[in-house]
């Protein structure tokens, strides 16, 4: 475990954190002197143990919004206000250099953004006065009062998403990963409803599924970067979906978390009852079971560590919690339950945890030396790294 500590720097300032890169913590600031508002762009090198301002900007009206973006060698920053106008400036994280300022008209009013690289962004819009038909007649006739423009920032361009179903997949979250080749995929989470209300749903109609054909089918799909940016330019209106998973009305599949070279889904079985935990290979595609998802029991629950690409099983016992390692992990300890709630599990050892309170607290919990120690701070972790602040 890498633990940056911050606080001294960092506590007392109104920071956003952007990314964690190894030794490297980029964030940003926001500081008013004078009736003028600077946004100021950091990285830390905690082996020098030095701060070092990489830019900073004017902002010229109090209502603007900061979006921020780790891209590759990037950093992105998009300015908007809700309107039909955004700013986005393109950053290099090393010297802190400013690759591209680009003005970006929109249709309708900002709402959203998914970076597919760090040149390649779709942004989405809602009705405004002057486009109002325009969203009208997409509500009529996609059911979506939403509309997604991928923008090529490098080149100029502008280009309609008329693909309304993926459009809305990507925005509710991608997954990225790279193959054993090299190829940058993404994984969309399409699932027909909640786990609950499936169930519920087919258990109620029984046998008239077959007759009213009722789809009912959860999906898991992927694309290639390469692929998804391909079809988005030439106007594609269905764009190049493969199936990783999928399930109808004999049971639900659920996306849970990359895990080392592998993707993990969770299966239900209805009829037999049967949950399972499934890797898929990102290298060759091969599925096969990794873990019986256990009965719910009265006080115990699993927890995916996203970031960390695992997943544990926690019962609760008296004044402390049994943690055990259930998929890419190999941890079995107990950790106190006051430590608060568990962020995450570093090196099979460390428990991260949080409080609930009105001033932040963090705790580290290390299972071999059953030591607690506590921080008055707030905390980020990416991997094996966290950053105290």
């Amino acid at each position: 475990m890498n633990v940056i500590d911050l606080r001294d720097e960092l506590y007392k300032r109104r920071i956003e954190i952007i990314a964690i890169e190894g030794e490297r913590v980029y964030y940003a600031e926001e500081l008013s002197d004078d009736g003028e508002t600077r946004l100021c762009l950091y990285c830390y090198d905690a082996a020098e143990e030095e701060e070092r301002v990489l830019s900073f900007f004017i902002l010229e009206t109090a209502d603007c919004i900061e979006h921020y973006y780790a891209c590759g060698e990037s950093i992105l920053i998009l300015f908007e206000n809700e309107s039909s106008s955004a700013w986005l400036i393109k950053i290099n994280k090393r010297s802190g250099a400013e690759l591209y300022r680009r003005r970006l008209s929109l249709i309708g009013r900002f709402c959203g953004c998914v970076p597919v690289d760090e040149d390649n962004l779709i942004i989405y819009t809602k009705a405004d006065e002057e486009n109002r038909s325009l969203f009208n007649r997409c509500l009529e006739t996609t059911n979506s009062d939403t509309i997604a423009n991928l923008y090529d920032t490098a080149k100029g361009f502008r280009y309609f998403v008329k693909d309304f179903k993926t459009a809305a997949l990507l925005r509710e979250g991608a997954q990225s990963f790279t193959t054993a080749k090299g190829e940058e995929k993404l994984l969309l989470a399409d699932p027909y409803c909640g786990e609950a209300e499936k169930e519920d749903l087919v258990r109620a109609l029984g046998e008239r599924l077959e007759e009213e054909n009722e789809e009912l089918r959860d999906n898991i799909w992927l694309i290639s970067k390469d692929k998804l940016l391909g079809a988005l330019k030439s106007g594609s209106e269905k764009l190049p979906l493969r199936r990783a998973a999928s399930a109808g009305r004999e049971g639900t599949v659920r996306f849970e978390c990359v895990s080392g070279g592998s993707i993990i889904f969770r299966a239900k079985v209805y009829r037999s009852g049967l949950e399972q935990f499934f890797a898929m290979s990102a290298a060759n595609g091969s599925v096969a079971p990794v873990a019986s998802v256990r009965p719910k029991q009265d006080g115990s629950y699993y927890f995916t560590d996203a970031c960390g690409g695992s997943i544990y099983y926690l019962t609760r016992g008296g004044v402390r919690i049994r943690l055990k390692g259930e998929v890419g992990s190999s941890a079995d300890m107990t950790y106190p339950e006051k430590a608060g709630s568990m962020i995450s599990c570093i090196d099979d050892r460390y428990v991260v945890a949080s409080r609930d309170r009105a001033e932040p607290k963090i705790a580290i919990y290390d299972s071999r030396l059953h030591i607690t120690d506590t921080f008055e701070a707030r905390a980020k972790v990416k991997g094996a790294t966290v950053v105290l602040y």
